[in-house]
Formats: structure tokens, sequence, C-alpha cells
């Protein structure tokens, strides 16, 4: 199967790189790992697409980074046996309810840090109105203070 996938990428920059008049003839061992270790879904023309966006980045040869801003997780993926088990008796909703809550918590989270815990700001930037997000802070129990802090702890004084 990796061979295949190896192979398939270098005909893929071939046919990129004369298709895109962008000589990129090399993929490096470590952006080689990087494809190795993606969970490719059985989709040969999401390779082609990933492929042919790294070219587009690269200079000649593609290095992991060329994949960082693509939907590939430059991380070993998670195995059957490492993700945590569904709980027994979970129906799907349940289990799509939990994990867009535990989505939209950490989007609180990281829209409060990059606007040192300012709610209106944080509020712009998830695209919501001030009152959703205090309510969704309740509800998952944020503490914008907490962010405020960060940011002031971390200036010089």
């Amino acid at each position: 199967m990796s061979d295949n996938i190896l192979r398939l990428a270098s005909s893929f920059l071939a046919a990129a790189s004369t298709e895109l008049d962008r000589p990129c003839g090399k993929i490096t061992a470590a952006a080689a790992e990087v494809l190795l270790r993606y969970h490719w879904p059985g989709n040969v023309r999401e390779l082609r697409n990933v492929i042919r966006r790294a070219s587009l980045l690269a200079s000649g040869v593609i290095e992991p980074e060329h994949f960082s801003l693509l939907s590939i997780d430059p991380s070993p993926p998670v195995t059957a046996r490492q993700a945590e088990p569904a709980s027994a008796g979970s129906s799907l909703r349940e289990l799509a309810d939990a994990a867009a809550a535990d989505a939209e918590g950490h989007a609180i989270r990281l829209a409060l840090q990059a606007t040192g815990g300012n709610k209106s700001e944080a509020a712009r930037l998830l695209r919501t109105d001030y009152k959703t997000l205090h309510l969704k802070m309740k509800e998952y129990r944020i503490n914008a203070a907490q962010f405020r802090e960060r940011v002031s702890a971390s200036s010089p004084a």
C-alpha cells in the first residue's frame, strides 16, 4: 500500500509539474513520511489534489511544511486502539453532539485566547452575537478572565 502511495504521488507530481509549468521534481523523505502516515480513505483524487497544491507551494522540492497548510495532519493517525472507545449504548447522535460540543468549546477558548479574553471581539471572530457567546461560555464553564490574566502575565512590565 505504501509503495502505491509513493508511486502515485511521484506520478501526480510529474503531471502537476508539466500541467502547471512549475518544475517540481522531488518529494523529500520527510514529506513522503507525512504522506505515508496520513490515513488515505481510498481516495486517489485526494492524493492527486494534495500533490498538486503542494507543487504550487514548493520551489522545486516538496517538504513536509507544504502539507501543513493542507488538510493533512503531520502527526501519525489515531488507530482504533488509541481512540477513546465509544460509550456502550451511545447513539451516533449522542456521539455527534458530544463531539460538536467539544469542538465548540475549543473554538471559544481559541477565540478568547486570540482576543486576550475580550468577549465582544471573540464573538466577532466566531461570527456570533455577544449574548450567544456568553451563554455558551456559561454552558461550557469558560471564564474569560483566565484569558485576560494570561495576556497580562505575559506582557512585559
